[in-house]
């Protein structure tokens, strides 16, 4: 990402809907997979300020895998030696090997999806996690698809394509389904914008919307975290997987 969005994501994560309310998705399915409290390895690939650490620490040691030198500075300060900080850019093999894998909103950041997926497949212990979660539909893409330097927006077809054949797939659902009609108006209005604007600067639109807004999105996708676990949510603007390596 471009160094102001890294920037604002630092600022906005321990607030802003869309980082807490998938946190709330994550640690849901985790709780109904992963015994809290165990002795698990593992890998919060591509974490960026340490959103999810906190809550992964429930689940285990730790390791912070990260490109971006104030991210892993920051996790550092928060976390002390609790982390391990490893500077990573996929798909760079490591020696480390991992009970669970998690990549938030990861995988669309990496031109060859395929090799990352080799690559955690080859990270994996037998018996493995590993949770994705990714944005949903190229219909969707806007400039701040652009702006963040997303690669891919992906269909479930798509996504399972790269995981089924090897993986067990155990939790594989869109979410973020009660604020569809919202993106969907969203990004006709960019793109209109867009065409009246053509030489304006692009942007992200990551910045906390006022605090009402805020608070029934986090509420929307805290719902939907109740839900998630024990059914398939049938569209949404985002997608979450959870697939295991066979032991």
């Amino acid at each position: 990402m471009e160094r102001r969005e890294y920037d604002l994501v630092s600022d906005v994560q321990s607030e802003h809907w869309f980082w807490q309310g998938r946190k709330c998705i994550i640690e849901a399915i985790l709780n109904r997979y992963i015994e809290p409290g165990g002795r698990s390895h593992i890998a919060d690939v591509g974490g960026g300020f340490g959103a999810n650490i906190a809550m992964l620490r429930r689940y285990g040691r730790v390791a912070a895998l990260e490109m971006d030198d104030d991210a892993l500075a920051r996790i550092a300060r928060e976390h002390g030696d609790a982390v391990r900080l490893i500077k990573w850019k996929s798909p760079e093999p490591l020696e480390d090997r991992f009970d669970l894998m998690l990549l938030a909103d990861v995988l669309e950041h990496i031109p060859d999806d395929a090799a990352a997926v080799d690559w955690m497949w080859n990270h994996l212990n037998p018996g493995g996690h590993v949770m994705i979660t990714v944005p949903a539909h190229q219909f969707l893409w806007t400039e701040m698809d652009d702006v963040v330097h997303h690669f891919h927006r992906y269909s479930r077809p798509q996504l399972l394509a790269l995981f089924t054949g090897r993986f067990d797939l155990r939790v594989k659902s869109y979410y973020n389904m009660f604020l569809f009609p919202v993106k969907c108006a969203f990004v006709g209005i960019a793109r209109a914008y867009r065409k009246m604007a053509p030489a304006r600067e692009k942007r992200s639109y990551n910045e906390i919307p006022p605090r009402p807004v805020n608070a029934t999105f986090k509420w929307a996708l805290r719902l939907e975290s109740l839900m998630i676990p024990r059914m398939s949510l049938p569209f949404g603007v985002s997608y979450v997987l959870l697939a295991r390596r066979p032991a």
